[in-house]
């Protein structure tokens, strides 16, 4: 029997920019739920552990991979329902986990964005599979996924059953996962952030990768989920201050400005803090993002 209403895993590395708005957003939108948090730190090298724990989080800290951050965190879980979430990720509305939670009914034990970010940039990858900064499962049905999986303990390989979140982008195997034992997902819908009508940035000539859409989007790259027209998160997909990369003689990676993300990522807190969050006016969902 669950021993709480809602188990919540964080995965977070250097995330102090976003970590505590995130806890605090949860703490205060699940005010009326036993609730239990977790936060499994990659090792950060900045404030993230003491400031999870001083919010009354849980952590755990271990060098790991994504997958095995998740796999280790529903190892933990211990509630009815569980919330897998990114550190950058802000609940907004409050009734987020009634929404949330009505959608997992029969034989539906998922519900998470569809994978097609950031901002007005598309992911044709994406498309159709679950997105991993928000997950909210149903727990029995997400035990009933497991499968069995051999691990290496003591040098020794003894059988244990996990989620697998092994293959592509982590979580684009799930709906397949799924559907061998019979379930499904729910997928929430993305939102761009409103357009300014003059540009908020403007990049160098030389930078690698770009849209002219993107310096007038007040939050650039970051999006806004929801169901049934009702916006219940936003996603920054960025939870630290970006450095820029030191140049070399080698040919540049193809990545979005560093001033651009710690901008666009400050202006969202900025306007969060203050109470006054633009939410998307647009909340069409046949929106054709621009592939780049």
């Amino acid at each position: 029997m669950a021993s709480v209403d809602l188990f919540v895993g964080i995965t977070s590395w250097n995330s102090s920019l976003f970590l505590p708005h995130c806890l605090e957003a949860l703490q205060r939108t699940t005010a009326g739920l036993r609730t239990r948090i977790c936060v499994l730190d990659n090792t950060s090298t900045d404030a993230s552990v003491s400031l999870a724990r001083e919010r009354g989080a849980e952590v755990l800290v271990r060098r790991c991979t994504q997958p095995e951050a998740l796999q280790q965190l529903i190892r933990q879980a211990n509630g009815r329902y569980t919330l897998l979430l990114h550190a950058d990720v802000i609940l907004l509305a409050p009734d987020w986990f009634d929404r949330c939670r009505s959608a997992l009914v029969g034989n539906t034990v998922l519900v998470s964005p569809e994978d097609i970010g950031c901002g007005p940039l598309t992911r044709p990858f994406g498309r159709g599979m679950p997105e991993s900064s928000f997950m909210l499962f149903d727990t029995a049905g997400l035990r009933r996924a497991r499968t069995l999986v051999w691990r290496r303990r003591y040098r020794l390989p003894l059988p244990r059953r996990e989620f697998d979140f092994s293959g592509g982008h982590v979580t684009h195997n799930i709906p397949r996962r799924l559907a061998d034992r019979g379930l499904s997902w729910r997928p929430m819908h993305v939102y761009v952030s409103n357009a300014e009508p003059q540009p908020l940035f403007t990049p160098d000539p030389d930078v690698t990768l770009w849209s002219e859409e993107l310096g007038y989007l007040r939050y650039g790259l970051g999006n806004f989920y929801g169901l049934d027209g009702t916006i219940t998160h936003y996603h920054n997909w960025y939870d630290r201050v970006i450095t820029a990369r030191p140049s070399s003689d080698q040919r540049p990676r193809r990545e979005f400005p560093a001033a651009f993300i710690n901008a666009y990522s400050q202006r969202f807190l900025a306007d969060y803090q203050a109470g006054r969050v633009d939410l998307p006016r647009d909340l069409r969902t046949d929106r054709a993002p621009v592939a780049l």
